[in-house]
Order: structure tokens, then sequence, then C-alpha cells
């Protein structure tokens, strides 16, 4: 354990010998050090009810919530308190989230905001930037966190988290059901998702594209598309290791790899109607409209003619009609002059070349 007094700053910063971390709190550190000791040389705490297991004792009270629906908490209120929002309906059983999700109401320009030095990204949160570090670090640097069913490996211990959900039964865990329609996930972060469905755009943040017009409820969506006004040669690429497929998006590659794997080497989407099976869960979801009535399904319709479409995907497809080219992403091709809004377009076209060799 080190010390440095930092001019600067005028405070007594505690910094780790092992990697860059550092702060103003000796607790804070000596909790830190944990991450680079191994599972057999420090004491474990493990939960009775489940396979959860971790170094630290906080971290185990913190997950014995889990195990507890707010009902229960709020008839033992003593025992357990619920941290309350003053400007929205937000609650939680940790005043660890209260204090991050506060954040949300706060502009930017009055909260220290945490950058990385390699690259633009900018976040208000702490721990945002400490994971977004990771991106900028080989596998072979780092402890990478293995599923014990399948190959999965992440440098992430929340995706592992969130991956192990794939292997588990809807009965063997918890299920978040919306309250308005009938969907259900196994996962809180995409319920929370989801109910952005059910709420107007005014009544909700919209995130911004600061190059053209585009406007989203969904973070994730504005974060995908701003990839549209980049080169290839600015942002990462990700490729497939079987063909020459390329994407800018890491979950257009995971889709596209199910390409090459065989049927029963994949969880497979059936309707309970009739006899189709996909690969990919949206494609089931996609294929299920053709099922119901226009009276029973969310029409999406054109604000610039009577176009309408139960396939979201189909009205942004439709949309590039209404556009310049100049304002849209062009997909070109690789051999000769040909330009398109349209992705399959090109797809389509790609394969005049591979026939005439």
């Amino acid at each position: 354990m080190q010390k440095e007094i930092l001019k600067s700053a005028e405070v007594e910063m505690y910094e780790c010998e092992t990697c860059h971390f550092r702060t103003k709190r000796k607790g804070v550190l000596k909790r830190h050090i944990l991450v680079h000791r191994n599972i057999s040389e420090v004491k474990m705490y493990a939960c009775e009810k489940c396979q959860y297991k971790t170094k630290r004792k906080d971290h185990l009270k913190k997950h014995l919530l889990v195990h507890r629906g707010n009902f229960e908490v709020q008839i033992e209120n003593s025992e357990v308190k619920m941290y309350t929002c003053e400007i929205c309906h937000y609650t939680t059983r940790c005043k660890w989230n209260l204090n991050r999700h506060r954040l949300i109401h706060r502009k930017t320009a009055e909260l220290e905001t945490f950058k990385c030095e390699t690259c633009h990204f900018k976040t208000k949160y702490k721990e945002g930037l400490t994971r977004h570090l990771l991106v900028h670090r080989e596998n072979s640097e780092l402890k990478l966190y293995t599923c014990e069913t399948c190959n999965f490996k992440t440098k992430y211990k929340s995706s592992l988290k969130n991956h192990l959900v794939v292997h588990s039964e809807n009965s063997e865990v918890k299920m978040y059901t919306c309250e308005i329609c009938q969907f259900k996930t196994k996962r809180k972060g995409h319920l929370k998702v989801h109910l952005l469905v059910h709420r107007e755009n005014s009544e909700v943040k919209m995130y911004t594209c600061e190059t053209c017009n585009f406007k989203t409820k969904y973070k994730c969506s504005l974060k995908n598309h701003i990839l549209v006004h980049s080169e290839n040669s600015e942002v990462e690429m990700y490729e497939c290791e079987i063909c020459q497929f390329k994407t800018k998006r890491k979950e257009a590659l995971k889709k596209h790899i199910l390409v090459h794997r065989e049927t029963s080497e994949v969880e497979m989407y059936t309707c309970e109607t009739c006899y189709y099976k996909t690969k990919n869960k949206y494609n089931l979801k996609y294929h299920l409209l053709v099922h119901k009535e226009d009276s029973e399904v969310e029409m999406f319709t054109c604000e610039m003619c009577h176009y309408k479409t139960r396939h979201k995907r189909n009205l942004k497809c439709h949309r590039l009609v209404h556009s310049e080219n100049s304002e849209v992403e062009m997909h070109a091709c690789d051999t000769c002059q040909f330009k398109t809004k349209y992705k399959q377009n090109l797809i389509g076209h790609i394969l005049v070349h591979k026939k005439r060799k």
C-alpha cells in the first residue's frame, strides 16, 4: 500500500501497486486490493440460498436482498430500508443505487465527468469508466469470466451474470413481467427498456444525434445510430472468422454467426401457431405478427405519406424513400461503383459479381 501526497489536489491519495487505481480513502483501497487476490487466498462469503460467492461481506449483504420481495421488505422495514428518489418514483433497497440514480436528474455541466485517456468516452459514472477501460485491454492481460456450461468468456463480471440466465429455465429464475402487456423477460434491464414502448416521447428523456435529426427513447439505439456517421476506419469493426462478413455492431456479428451454426447447436425459437422455427429470437417476434389482425397490433405509419406497416424495421427502410442520398448512409460495392440506400439491395448486387466468377 503506497501513499502519495498530490499537491495539486492537496489531499492524501492511496494508490494500488498492481494497477492504476487510486482513492482518497484507505478503506476503499483495502477493498480494491481483493480484486487482485485469488479466491484461495481470501475469505469467501457465500449465500446460503444460491451459489453466489464473493470476497466482500458488503456485497453478500447487498446480494441477499435479491431473495426478498419488495412486499416482504415493506413489512420488515425495521430490518431493510427502502431508499426513494425525491424527484421521481424510483425506489431501491441499496443506498448506493439511489446515489447513482440521482445523477440522471443532474446536468453534465454540474457533475464531475470521468474521461478515457485513450478515446473520446465520457461518463458521469466512475464505475462506467472503470468498465469502459477494459475495452482497450487485451483478453490476455485480464481475468476472464468463464461460463461453466458453454464456451462463453467475457471481461465483464456483469456480462457473465447476464449470460448465465440463458442456461436457466423460466421456472428456475425470477421473471420480470410488464403490467401493461404480456411481455416477460429473465432480465430486469430488458423490462426497463421494454416499458419505454408504452410511454410517449414527451414523457421520457429523448436521446438526440448531434449530426442529424435522429431522436430515440433508447440510449443503445443512439449509440448504434452514431455509427452511421462514422467511417469504417474510425470505428472498431467486428469480423466473422468463417466468412468475409464485417460490421460496426457487435450484436450484428452475434446474430450473423448463427448462420454458420447447425440447428442442433443452438436454441431454436418455435412458433406455437405454425411450424415456423428460427435460430434468431427477433425473427420469431417478427413472424408472430403474421398471425394477428391489424387491429390487434401496433401499426407504424409514415409521417410523409400513407404508408403503414406492422414492422418497425419496414418503416425505417421505407423512410429512406423520402431521404436524399446525402442524408443517409450509402452502402457501396467494393468491386464496382454501385451504391444504394438499402443494405439488402447491396447484398443482392454482390451476388451478381459472384455468379460472374
